[in-house]
């Protein structure tokens, strides 16, 4: 399906759910929300190069910054700029982890009041929709056209005598009916065999669950589903793996990492038994290309980490190429932060339209002397970096979302013979648009607002539209839209009028009347027979 479809679907489906499986609060109303006048987004933003402009959403947790016990949670929009634009509080940690945007204004996170539920928030009328049972960890999808939920839920497995933490991926109603799962144990085969070496535990001693310690050995914390195909991508982060699944068949089509089916290739061409270490956020970008974070953390070349200790250690941002045919998985390309950024939990990276990487290095204490909080950087192909935001010690994001000013048109590619308009319009303008701006032909710079739509009059089968929209912060759509191969051709016969050359005044239509009469008055004559002389009468 593709994603204009996609976002139809959305735009006139998200909302319409039955009463009685969701509940719409205003959250104008809710005393925890605080104005946005009355908070700064604590970051210090440094731009040293072409950034990008656009819009980021993300949690973004205060911890204390003597003992890191959790005070407060936020869910911020802003600029990239560092403009606020919308704001959430919660009271309660964790809130917030994952947030994304699914359609036009609309963000969905799982969050307060209670911290794993899962919520719509429309930023423009300050509304959600709660689906208080549709609960997970990690993270959560939504299908527009099937409209269920796909998240991660853990569960407590003996196995050998020991307490394990197992976990399923569930597709969820609105009501939080489970209608698909799929188990790492018994579906992805996972065992005590794939143990991480550096005894990854949760439970009472880590304070990740209460009761006892249990061996974390799965730890799932990202999923990607590809709706049209129905394929699902899982990250298990204490495997060093995640897995391709085919949803309809509920079969594993592959793993690749460290306990997957690949043979793995570093920058170098070097074969090694693991590309990453306890990685986050992995989804394909294109066909057979990945990106991750990979948080180095737990990494099996050195010895293990009693505690966190950042010394030497370097989270990065993460490309990785597939061949599926030959079972190779390679480095493509990476950017290593610095020690000072090192992120042994959460983070994420995201590929911007500008081509640049933009990484959340996000932990709350980097482990290294003097740390700072979350480091979000933003860095082009090259490695260098553009813009960088650094927030005070205690600070942690789990994960950002960036969101695109982005313009669309309405040509539909259609061969046409008279001048015509093409309809600009804005999509995901967080801060309302100020215009949209054009140029037909590398010609002078238009505006809709002054110069009205785009108006076609050059005929050729190639003529351009370069197109994009401002809004009121100043975010310019970035790099501009160019639109190609727009038809404008006139009839034959108008064609043929204005390629002869009569001297006299005569109109175009006036010329037309005559060669029709013209061609049928020759036509009658061709056709009327000739009378013949009788030759045997005159004998």
């Amino acid at each position: 399906m593709t994603r204009s479809l996609l976002l139809v679907v959305l735009l006139f489906g998200l909302f319409s759910f039955p009463k009685s499986i969701a509940v719409t609060t205003d959250v104008s109303t809710d005393s925890t929300t605080p104005s946005s006048d009355t908070f700064v987004v604590p970051a210090r933003i440094v731009t040293s190069g072409d950034a990008w402009n656009g819009y980021l959403a993300f949690g973004l947790w205060q911890y204390n910054s003597t003992d890191l016990s959790p005070l407060h949670a936020y869910l911020v929009v802003m600029t990239t700029n560092g403009r606020l634009l919308y704001l959430r509080r919660s009271n309660g940690l964790p809130s917030y982890w994952p947030v994304k945007y699914i359609s036009q204004d609309t963000l969905m996170f799982m969050g307060e009041p209670n911290s794993s539920a899962t919520h719509f928030w429309n930023t423009r009328t300050n509304k959600t929709l709660d689906f208080m049972n549709v609960w997970g960890h990690h993270d959560i999808e939504y299908n527009p056209i099937t409209r269920t939920f796909l998240t991660l839920r853990d569960y407590i497995r003996i196995i050998n005598g020991r307490n394990v933490l197992m976990d399923k991926i569930v597709e969820l109603s609105a009501t939080g009916d489970v209608l698909w799962s799929w188990d790492t144990y018994t579906d992805g085969n996972f065992s005590l065999n794939d143990e991480c070496p550096c005894n990854d535990t949760a439970g009472s001693s880590s304070g990740y669950l209460p009761g006892p310690t249990l061996i974390d050995l799965t730890h799932s914390n990202s999923l990607q589903w590809e709706f049209d195909k129905n394929i699902i991508y899982l990250n298990m982060r204490a495997q060093n793996t995640f897995c391709k699944i085919d949803k309809t068949t509920s079969q594993t089509i592959w793993c690749l990492g460290e306990h997957g089916n690949f043979t793995l290739y570093d920058a170098n061409g070097k074969r090694v038994s693991s590309l990453w270490y306890h990685a986050h956020d992995v989804r394909e970008v294109k066909p057979d290309v990945f990106l991750m974070f990979d948080n180095d953390y737990h990494n099996t070349t050195m010895p293990c980490q009693q505690e966190f200790n950042g010394t030497g250690l370097h989270s990065r941002m993460l490309e990785i190429g597939v061949n599926e045919q030959t079972m190779t998985a390679y480095e493509l390309w990476s950017w290593s932060a610095p020690s000072a950024f090192w992120t042994p939990y959460w983070g994420s990276v995201n590929q911007l339209p500008n081509g640049d990487m933009i990484g959340a290095f996000g932990a709350n204490s980097h482990y290294v002397p003097n740390s700072g909080g979350a480091e979000l950087v933003e860095v082009n192909m090259k490695g260098d970096v553009v813009r960088s935001y650094t927030f005070p010690y205690g600070w942690g994001i789990y994960r950002i979302e960036p969101i695109s000013l982005r313009s669309v048109d309405s040509y539909d590619g259609a061969m046409h013979t008279s001048e015509f308009t093409i309809s600009l319009s804005t999509l995901n303008s967080l801060a309302s648009v100020e215009d949209i701006y054009y140029r037909i032909n590398n010609g002078t710079t238009k505006s809709v607002s002054v110069d009205g739509q785009p108006l076609i009059t050059t005929q050729g089968t190639n003529n351009t539209l370069e197109y994009w929209s401002v809004d009121k912060t100043g975010i310019e759509e970035k790099p501009h839209r160019l639109l190609t191969g727009i038809r404008l051709t006139a009839n034959t016969t108008s064609t043929l009028m204005q390629s002869s050359s009569f001297d006299n005044p005569w109109t175009s239509s006036a010329i037309i009347v005559c060669i029709v009469g013209a061609i049928l008055l020759a036509s009658v004559y061709s056709v009327k027979p000739r009378r013949r002389r009788n030759v045997e009468s005159a004998r």
